[in-house]
C-alpha cells in the first residue's frame, strides 16, 4: 500500500538550516511548540535558529538578515 502522509520541520529563513535533520512532526503546533526549547525565535512569520539571532545592547531581538524586534516579535521599523 502507498500511503501519503504530510509532517512537518521548521527552515532558518536566514541560512536554511532545520530545526531538526532527521525528525518531522506530524503537526505543525506542534513544531512552532518546539523553537523555544531548541534556541530558535519565530518573529513575524519568520523562523530564525539560534545561530541567525541575538540581544542587542538594549534587550531588541537583531537577526543576521537585518531586522530588529522587540522581546514579544514585534518588527522595530527604523528610520
Amino acid at each position: 500500500m502507498i500511503r501519503k502522509q504530510e509532517f512537518f520541520n521548521i527552515e532558518c529563513d536566514n541560512c536554511s538550516s532545520m530545526l531538526d535533520e532527521e525528525t518531522w512532526w506530524d503537526d505543525k503546533e506542534t513544531t512552532e511548540g518546539l523553537l523555544d526549547e531548541c534556541g530558535w525565535k519565530k518573529l513575524g512569520d519568520r523562523h530564525y535558529c539560534e545561530d541567525c539571532w541575538e540581544y542587542d545592547d538594549d534587550d531588541n531581538i537583531v537577526t543576521k538578515d537585518g531586522c530588529k524586534y522587540t522581546e514579544d516579535g514585534e518588527e522595530i521599523k527604523e528610520g
